[in-house]
């Protein structure tokens, strides 16, 4: 099974531009079968207690795909925070840890969890960037994003879906990118499927998306910009602005 895992890429677009300004790394076991999906691997690794060996196996293959990528695309590859002391890119001395960004997920525990604070300065020490992902999903919000001090923040889809529709969802939206404008956050919405959804954040101020709409996890890296799609009809979107 070790031999058959895998990391697919998905892109990470700048929609004033159409650029890819980087991937985001994702763990896949064989293809075509239930081993593909990472929930599978990470709920079998936890029974065997191999949670360790998999995290490390997912960092190391997740870390080679920063040579497919062109400069200056960027890596993005998720960090489990239970396994602080692991080096963020084991048995790869030689990354350039300036294209590599970290993501930690707000799922994980941030808030009273020292040693991982300890690990992401010297991460940041090192040239990382460090991303909070998952926005959204876990309980400890705020406070997660004042600990860990991110260079980039991630909204789940859980905030993203509905955003065309849902006023609670457009205005928690808006909130994000007045708080990463003043912080000097780069906000990055996931989870992008929707013609709808796209332009409603758009017209909230999100330059940076990720999603189905915009390209699926795949082998290859994307290198040519991506087109953006077609504007939305006129007065559609009239009542977010």
């Amino acid at each position: 099974m070790g031999q058959q895992l895998w990391s697919a890429l998905q892109p990470i677009i700048d929609t004033d531009t159409g650029r890819v300004v980087g991937h985001e790394a994702l763990l896949r076991g064989p293809q075509g079968t239930e081993w593909e999906s990472p929930a599978m691997l990470f709920a079998a690794a936890a029974h065997l207690g191999h949670q360790v060996i998999l995290e490390a196996t997912a960092r190391q293959l997740a870390m080679r795909r920063l040579s497919d990528l062109p400069s200056p695309q960027r890596l993005f590859v998720n960090i489990d925070a239970m396994v602080d002391d692991m080096p963020a890119a084991p048995g790869h001395p030689a990354v350039l840890p300036h294209r590599v960004v970290l993501e930690i997920s707000e799922r994980q525990p941030i808030v009273d969890n020292p040693a991982l604070w300890s690990q992401v300065q010297a991460w940041r020490e090192a040239g990382f960037a460090i991303a909070l992902d998952d926005y959204g999903t876990g309980f400890m919000g705020l406070g997660a994003l004042l600990k860990l001090r991110p260079n980039l923040l991630k909204l789940d889809r859980v905030i993203v879906q509905g955003v065309e529709r849902d006023p609670i969802h457009r205005a928690a939206v808006k909130n994000m990118v007045a708080l990463g404008h003043d912080l000097e956050i780069t906000l990055i919405a996931e989870g992008v499927e929707t013609l709808d959804e796209f332009w409603e954040l758009r017209a909230c101020g999100v330059r940076y998306m990720q999603g189905f709409l915009l390209g699926r996890p795949q082998r290859d890296p994307v290198v040519a910009a991506v087109p953006i799609p077609p504007q939305a009809p006129a007065g559609l979107l009239a009542h977010a602005r």
